[in-house]
């Protein structure tokens, strides 16, 4: 375990704090105020400081920090036991209180509802979800790559039909929704349903693999600068299909040995430090739109595990 004094008055404090993954826990005079794991603690501690700006209940905790605890681990299976131990033992002053998965995000489906592609924070309505993401401007990002690529609908507001139809930058999907309005076969709702799933629910669809194809095409041609634009859009597109993987086995990983215990992707069991502990399994209710949703509270956990037993396999 190490320690770090707080000093509100030093903006460079984080800078010397190691890298790798960690258990982290913020104490005030009352005991600790906040605990987590992460694999970039420095960059962490940096993302709670800038919530502080907009978030009074942020300022609040680190007003009250004195000093932040770590402990470095060797894999993030271990730091996420040795903080779900924590929390067993006792319960921060703040952590229910603050949401550490405020920024992530679930993208939202539906063919025969403006505005087709949503970014929300639940999973309430009737919509097809998928996610949570863990971050919005990541989700968006992607989409805007689909909808380029596939002339997808990218409504900016549930008024329809808008200026982007007459203006030749949309195929006005959104006109099939008028009933004084013919159903055109080509742009039907039937048919941006099939899109919306082949974008966004297929890992395998091809897209991927059609911008790499291009990017090539580029460094063949010597046309370097052009290739390089496609560089991102890549990344993006190889970490969409990766977490859609995640989401489709999330809620099937059962796995057991003499340390760890999981059932529908989540830890029930463990031994740290010599010291059992059990958790409740699973009892979330998934409907038949949240097929690929997954708690916010939860995903990161479930997805610590997946990595875990993936790598096993190699």
């Amino acid at each position: 375990m190490s320690m770090l004094v707080l000093d509100k008055h030093n903006t460079n404090q984080y800078d010397s704090l190691p890298k790798g993954w960690a258990y982290f826990a913020i104490h005030g005079k009352e005991g600790i105020l906040y605990s987590g794991y992460t694999a970039k603690l420095s960059l962490r501690m940096q993302v709670l400081e800038s919530k502080a700006n907009d978030n009074a209940l942020y300022a609040e905790m680190l007003h009250q920090a004195t000093k932040l605890e770590y402990t470095l681990h060797s894999t993030a299976l271990s730091a996420l036991m040795h903080f779900k131990a924590s929390l067993f033992d006792a319960l921060p002053i703040y952590q229910h209180r603050l949401n550490s998965w405020d920024s992530y995000a679930y993208l939202a489906l539906d063919a025969h509802r403006m505005p087709f592609i949503s970014i929300t924070e639940h999973t309430n309505d009737d919509w097809l979800y998928l996610g949570p993401f863990r971050s919005r401007f990541f989700l968006s990002d992607v989409i805007d790559i689909y909808t380029r690529i596939l002339k997808l609908p990218a409504c900016e507001s549930q008024s329809y039909p808008c200026e982007k139809n007459p203006q030749d930058r949309c195929r006005g999907w959104c006109l099939n929704l008028l009933k004084q309005k013919p159903i055109s076969e080509e742009y039907s709702l039937d048919k941006l349903d099939s899109l919306l799933k082949e974008a966004f629910l297929h890992p395998e669809n091809g897209i991927l693999e059609m911008v790499q194809k291009t990017r090539d095409d580029y460094n063949n041609n010597l046309e370097f600068h052009k290739a390089g634009l496609l560089d991102d859009e890549i990344e993006l597109l190889e970490k969409y299909r990766d977490w859609l993987i995640f989401l489709y086995n999330a809620k099937n990983i059962d796995f057991e040995n003499e340390v760890l215990s999981v059932q529908k992707g989540k830890i029930t069991r463990f031994i740290y430090q010599d010291r059992e502990y059990n958790f409740p399994s699973d009892s979330t209710s998934y409907r038949k739109n949240e097929a690929l949703a997954l708690n916010m509270e939860t995903v990161d956990e479930s997805r610590i595990i997946y990595d875990y037993l993936r790598k096993r396999e190699q």
